[in-house]
């Protein structure tokens, strides 16, 4: 990326593929499978950390030199693709339409038309977050954070969502079309279709402290992240 990229980055997962001509058993300790095939670290920004280690592992156990990026990507089952080709998700994180999913290869920007590119030996790749619109300078957003916890883990997701200016977290939240506020507007009353029981509650927080009862005032500043947990009340 560099300098000769003008679109904002948000975060870069950088990852060298050495897989042919390293050292076989250092390759065995660090990827811990028999074949001895050699699996890069991938290095995630530490301002912008969307993804846990685990999840970053095993992103890279599937980076195989003579195997396309799509294919590596497919096979780990942690990135989804779009009808169109582009990136869907990852991890559980989805973007807005104001934002893409952008792939460098060597820091080379690669369309999504490019990422049945093969891997070799020695490629850096790196996956970022980029603006769709062509104009924009930078990316301003906000993180909402579904976490379902052990009650219902199958509504966790992130979403990354355009900042606007002044919003708070009553705005996030009403903001999309998944989360229902009650009558009074201060409090969660369901998330995807899901209603707390009486022995459960939503906890809000933000950049992870709870808030109080009157929380939803507050104003958000860029890449602050909002978070609805399940818990028990």
């Amino acid at each position: 990326m560099g300098n000769s990229f003008k679109k904002a980055i948000v975060f870069i997962a950088v990852l060298s593929v050495i897989l042919a001509g390293c050292d076989g058993s250092k390759s065995k300790d660090s990827a811990g499978v028999a074949s001895g095939e050699a699996f890069s670290p991938i290095l995630i920004s530490e301002k912008d950390d969307f993804f846990s280690p685990d999840t970053i592992r095993d992103i890279e156990k599937y980076l195989e030199q003579g195997i396309s990026i799509r294919e590596c990507l497919k096979k780990s089952g942690i990135v989804t693709f779009a009808e169109d080709g582009s990136i869907l998700s990852i991890s559980q994180v989805s973007l807005s339409s104001a934002f893409a999913w952008g792939i460098e290869l060597n820091d080379k920007k690669l369309g999504k038309d490019k990422l049945d590119t093969v891997l070799k030996e020695n490629d850096e790749l790196g996956i970022s977050i980029e603006p769709t619109d062509p104009k924009a300078k930078e990316v301003k957003y906000s993180v909402l954070k579904i976490n379902g916890g052990t009650i219902q883990p199958s509504i966790s997701h992130t979403y990354i969502l355009p900042y606007a200016e002044n919003e708070n977290v009553r705005d996030i939240l009403m903001g999309t079309d998944f989360v229902e506020l009650t009558v009074n507007k201060r409090m969660v009353h369901s998330v995807k279709g899901y209603v707390s029981k009486s022995v459960e509650k939503w906890v809000i927080k933000v950049n992870g402290k709870e808030l109080a009862e009157d929380g939803f005032d507050m104003k958000l500043s860029p890449r602050d992240e909002v978070e609805i947990k399940l818990d028990r009340a």
